[in-house]
């Protein structure tokens, strides 16, 4: 740990600006687009990106919109894309694949410029309690 009191102003300024730099970086917005896995069906639900939140010690989605549709194969399945714009620390859910036998969703965090993959539900709610 740096001792502060040591520090000359000079460097005491410059070591604000570092950190009000990294402050600034961490809290840019970073867009990502993310599409379905060829013609989609909808056998265990649509396809969807929803951020993740915490409503008390329950999972709150909020769905974002995507770019629109494109149809397939006699209107049973279809493409679809987003562009999502996240912030450090957003924990987001997503059903892009098509599964044969179990719902194929997956789980986000974006942290530090890259998205990391989480394992399951639970992992996504244990980050977000750890972020209150």
């Amino acid at each position: 740990m740096i001792d502060l009191e040591k520090l000359s102003d000079e460097e005491l300024f410059d070591l604000i600006e570092k950190a009000k730099n990294i402050l600034a970086k961490r809290r840019e917005p970073n867009w990502f687009h993310f599409k379905t896995e060829g013609c989609f069906l909808p056998k265990f639900g649509l396809a969807y990106i929803a951020k993740l939140y915490l409503n008390g010690d329950e999972i709150d989605r909020d769905f974002l919109p995507s770019n629109g549709k494109e149809w397939c194969k006699k209107n049973r399945m279809y493409k679809e894309d987003w562009d999502v714009e996240l912030k450090n620390f957003d924990v987001i859910e997503m059903r892009l694949k098509t599964g044969r036998k179990k719902d194929e969703r997956e789980w986000f965090v974006f942290r530090d410029g890259d998205l990391e993959k989480l394992t399951d539900l639970d992992e996504a709610k244990q980050i977000l309690k750890n972020l209150k």
